[in-house]
């Protein structure tokens, strides 16, 4: 239940062959950010810490857009203060590690967070805190150490449902009809239609 040492995979706050400990606070959580299927079967375990952490909690500005702040002054031609500009950032940073990915992505979108990750560890942070798209409830947790927690419980789980929320994001687009070809195409349809009659 823990990355090997020297074997772990490429991940949102580690390179390849770096170890982290990825944990969520809830089971609905931790179960969803594997992108399972309904009939899925998964393995939940449980941890416990083993010493005090210094961790930096990322989610303060969950669901805002720094670009709403940066807009308004742009807009109105008033300088930021540095808590606004500072706000920003954070707000940045929390959807950078929010964002989900896919199986799909490149992993070079991999690499702010990794760098910022490494920062917030060389600042002495033991761990680090994000929202997980996957329920309000939820936080993700990364570990920089994996030594710093052990299993204490462990159990199987079966997906049964996957609800799936959505909304239009953008402008419809529809098909233009070709106006030239439609009337070649009536065209041929009465002269069809006249030869059939005779």
């Amino acid at each position: 239940m823990k990355p090997r040492p020297n074997r772990s995979t490429e991940g949102r706050a580690n390179a390849a062959g770096r170890p982290v400990l990825y944990l969520g606070t809830t089971e609905q959580n931790v179960i969803s950010e594997i992108r399972p299927w309904v009939g899925a079967e998964v393995s939940v375990a449980h941890f416990k810490l083993k010493r005090k952490l210094r961790a930096l909690d990322l989610s303060q500005g969950h669901g805002q857009s720094h670009l709403k702040g940066i807009l308004g002054h742009l807009l109105n031609k008033t300088p930021m203060s540095r808590e606004q500009k500072e706000k920003a950032v954070w707000i940045s940073i929390d959807n950078a590690f929010s964002q989900p990915v896919t199986r799909s992505d490149d992993m070079a979108d991999y690499v702010p967070t990794q760098i910022l990750a490494e920062v917030f560890n060389n600042a002495g942070y033991d761990a680090i805190g994000y929202k997980s798209q996957f329920g309000e409830k939820g936080l993700n947790i990364v570990l920089f150490d994996p030594d710093d927690a052990d299993v204490i419980a462990c159990a199987p789980y079966q997906v049964t449902a996957i609800e799936v929320s959505f909304k239009e994001i953008g402008n419809r687009w529809y098909r233009a009809e070709n106006k030239k070809s439609s009337a070649s195409s009536k065209k041929r349809k009465t002269q069809k239609s006249t030869k059939s009659t005779i």
